[in-house]
């Protein structure tokens, strides 16, 4: 079973919707209301397991909207300041100068 495709979790949801209706005609015959109906446990779980499929379904037929670029003309100011940093090579660093060691000095005994 192929989860990835849109037509199995509509078959799995045809399934579920068709349990949710044998359960309402159970409980009707059974003279329960429709107050009656959203309190069944059994109801609530058939109904909540449809949602999740339903938004699974929403979720693998979305696709990401397309883009397209435009171009806008920017200040020139902008443009040319980096062509500026790129164009002047930097100067290198001069070297860090070393600390002298200290002598550790043996503590009065």
């Amino acid at each position: 079973m192929n989860n990835r495709k849109v037509a199995t979790r509509e078959t799995r949801l045809s399934r579920v919707m068709a349990k949710i209706e044998a359960r309402k005609k159970a409980l009707e015959q059974r003279g329960l209301d429709k107050k009656g109906l959203e309190k069944d446990s059994t109801m609530r779980h058939l109904l909540a397991e449809a949602r999740k499929v339903r938004h699974v379904i929403e979720a693998l037929k979305w696709e990401k909207p397309k883009v397209e670029k435009v171009e806008k003309a920017e200040k020139p100011e902008k443009a040319a300041k980096p062509a500026k940093e790129a164009a002047q090579p930097k100067a290198p660093k001069p070297p860090k100068e070393k600390k002298p060691k200290k002598e550790e000095e043996a503590p009065p005994a």
